[in-house]
């Protein structure tokens, strides 16, 4: 017999609630609670990586840099009184010899050393000899030569955002060389002295002030960072900071605060247990020891989503075709169920699959697994009615395995077991061994394989714009998930900034 209910405009299962929980088996989002339960650990290497992005993005914001007029009166010999003026002094371009990044108790110091900026302007003087004024004009050019910049900052968390406090922000110059184009050797020298020191304390001062204002626009820009991202209907996740980051002499570790919340309550879906030991040991280890940015995410973010996803009703499954068709035929079930083919011969079966409690997943050194409490509900079309004839309780356990192909997380997901149990049958019962056989080979030759299948392409990696990953590597410990990287930039640095304040 057929029915619309058995011929889905799709291939074989209703598909989307078993890939969320495979995806989430095998593919895990980072997230976080409370307690910290993602750390991001940020390696010496990874801080130079961010150093010199923002050493780059300071040279461009600072340049061209006008400053103001000058204007001085001298006694020269021989001359008398001169005034003498320097104006639209540009400095168009700077160079940065080397930087560094070092880390303190609470912050960090940036110093950008070896600086030379070449500068451009006008020049005139004038003065009166008896009742004639005497007066020229012309250009020059300057060459800062020895300019260190520092920048102190510390990093907080300020109501679950990241705040940028800047401490200090310093600039020394050692030489200031002005060449003046024409003009005689009396004003060169009397011009110098008058404005060495002047250009050198405007430049300080316009430097100074222009590192102040990017690291006030970036931490702008850190406080419109989301506290909670949707990632669909059903789901947030809480972004904000568990704590203040923390330093050490190599890394500074930030600890996220975000479990998957449930937007339909817009309260925490999962209380959840946390160990304080769970990182120690492990923060740079492994593969990962040398990477920029190493993450540890607890396995609790992800029973959190499954848990979630299971109170908004996404964890039950129709299953009314597979490959094997002849499965969900009462001829298939008759020495089963002997009384279910009499009452219902060669009629179509479904099987209408609920989990009965979340799915809670454990995360080993060795892998990621879990076991599945599930009610399976056998429904017979009898002509044009749907009837429940059965319902066998099935627990089975459940596995996978993570790897990194390319820039994208793929894996495996295996069946380690499963166990069958008669709820209630209103057929007479149920003779278990075979049905067992009928279980496994849906679970083993079905719903393993089209599983694998799907997951095989694996999923790509989330990146910023402008940025792009470097031989990542993911790994297990006991009860967490760990993923390194380095980082490579991409993209010109004006089309990052550009991007985040679009984006924020």
């Amino acid at each position: 017999m057929t029915s619309p209910f058995f011929n889905p405009p799709v291939l074989t299962i209703s598909m989307a609630p078993l890939l969320l929980f495979s995806l989430i088996l095998l593919f895990p989002n980072p997230t976080t609670s409370s307690d910290s339960h993602i750390s991001a650990i940020i390696s010496t290497k990874g801080i130079d990586f961010v150093k010199d992005l923002l050493v780059n993005e300071a040279v461009k914001t600072i340049t061209p840099l006008e400053l103001p007029d000058i204007q001085k009166t001298a006694k020269i010999p021989l001359v008398g009184y001169v005034t003498m003026v320097a104006s639209d002094l540009t400095l168009y371009e700077l160079n940065v010899t080397s930087s560094s990044a070092n880390l303190g108790d609470s912050g960090v110091e940036i110093v950008a050393s070896g600086v030379t900026a070449d500068m451009s302007m006008d020049w005139s003087y004038s003065y009166t000899v008896g009742w004639i004024k005497i007066s020229d004009k012309g250009t020059a050019s300057v060459k800062v030569e020895g300019m260190e910049v520092g920048l102190t900052m510390s990093m907080k968390s300020n109501n679950g955002s990241l705040e940028l406090a800047v401490s200090d922000v310093s600039c020394s110059i050692e030489e200031c060389v002005i060449s003046l184009d024409g003009g005689a050797s009396w004003l060169y020298q009397g011009f110098v002295n008058a404005f060495k020191n002047h250009i050198r304390s405007a430049v300080q001062k316009a430097i100074i002030q222009k590192v102040t204002d990017g690291s006030s626009k970036l931490n702008a820009l850190l406080q419109k960072v989301p506290k909670a991202f949707s990632l669909d209907n059903i789901s947030s996740l809480n972004l904000t900071l568990a704590s203040d980051p923390v330093y050490s002499d190599a890394t500074i570790e930030f600890n996220i605060n975000g479990l998957f919340n449930s937007l339909s309550t817009k309260k925490k879906a999962y209380n959840v247990w946390r160990n304080n030991n769970l990182h120690k040991g492990a923060h740079l280890s492994s593969n990962g020891e040398s990477k920029m940015v190493v993450v540890s995410i607890d396995e609790e973010v992800f029973n959190s989503a499954l848990q979630v996803y299971f109170q908004a009703g996404f964890m039950n499954w129709l299953v009314n075709r597979v490959p094997i068709q002849s499965l969900l035929n009462t001829a298939s079930w008759q020495y089963i169920v002997p009384q279910l083919y009499l009452m219902y011969p060669n009629d179509s079966m479904a099987l209408n699959i609920s989990l009965s409690s979340p799915p809670a997943l454990i995360v080993t050194e060795e892998k990621l697994s879990s076991t599945l409490y599930t009610d399976v509900i056998v429904d017979v079309m009898d002509g044009n009615n749907i009837v429940p004839v059965a319902c066998i309780h099935v627990e089975v356990g459940a596995s996978g395995n993570l790897t990194m192909s390319g820039n994208s997380i793929t894996g495996e997901m295996r069946i380690d077991d499963f166990a069958l149990a008669l709820k209630w049958s209103n057929v007479g019962d149920l003779y278990m061994p075979l049905a067992e056989g009928i279980f496994r080979v849906l679970l083993n030759d079905i719903l393993v394989p089209i599983t694998n299948i799907l997951l095989e392409p694996g999923i790509p990696l989330p990146a910023v714009q402008g940025f792009s990953l470097q031989d990542p590597y993911i790994y297990t410990s006991n009860s967490a998930l760990f993923f390194s990287s380095d980082i490579a930039f991409s993209n010109s640095m004006s089309n990052l900034w550009h991007t985040l304040r679009n984006v924020l």
